[in-house]
């Protein structure tokens, strides 16, 4: 889905006449950090080799969400810490860090958000739900407004997309065969 047809479809969820392009920019792009954050198979992953030395914090790339595994040689490495945009290793040497890295802002309508195409209703449902939220503010349920209803399905949405790509991935594993005789 384009960002024009998000943002049409959560047009339709929230029931507004329009919503500022701005705020459509704006709620997407924290949309799609909050899921590449919960998310392993809707953000980009990356690769980079840090040398830490004992006790000494080492600077993470700028676009460092999160931190998925890191490996010293060949062994997994679980003892680091991280903190402000920095990781201080154990032992001194280098590291390779496979790191959640953050989306590609979108800026214009006519583009495609960069996460994987399956969470873009959720997206949708989002952008209904901070739309609603700016709107409406403290209002609640009873008023007659549907934010939680909004973001409840924005997380069960994304729930859904996730459990979608694990299961594709699982499924495109080859069957072996038994050798021929």
């Amino acid at each position: 889905m384009t960002v024009q047809e998000i943002k049409n479809l959560a047009l339709l969820l929230c029931g507004q006449r329009d919503i500022p392009d701005s705020y459509i920019f704006l709620y997407i792009n924290e949309a799609m950090t909050d899921l590449a954050t919960r998310f392993d198979e809707a953000g980009k992953k990356e690769v980079t080799y840090l040398y830490g030395i004992k006790d000494i914090w080492t600077d993470l790339p700028n676009n460092c969400i999160a931190i998925k595994r890191c490996f010293k040689g060949d062994v997994l490495e679980d003892d680091f810490l991280i903190e402000n945009g920095q990781i201080k290793f154990p032992t001194e040497g280098e590291y390779k860090v496979e790191y959640i890295a953050t989306q590609d802002n979108v800026t214009e309508l006519t583009s495609t958000p960069g996460i994987n195409q399956l969470f873009h209703e959720a997206l949708a449902y989002y952008v209904a739900y901070k739309e609603m939220t700016r709107i409406f503010m403290h209002e609640d349920l009873i008023e007659g407004n549907n934010k939680i209803l909004l973001i409840t399905e924005y997380h069960r949405k994304a729930e859904q997309a996730n459990r979608t790509l694990q299961t594709m991935k699982k499924s495109r594993r080859r069957i072996k065969y038994a050798p021929m005789i």
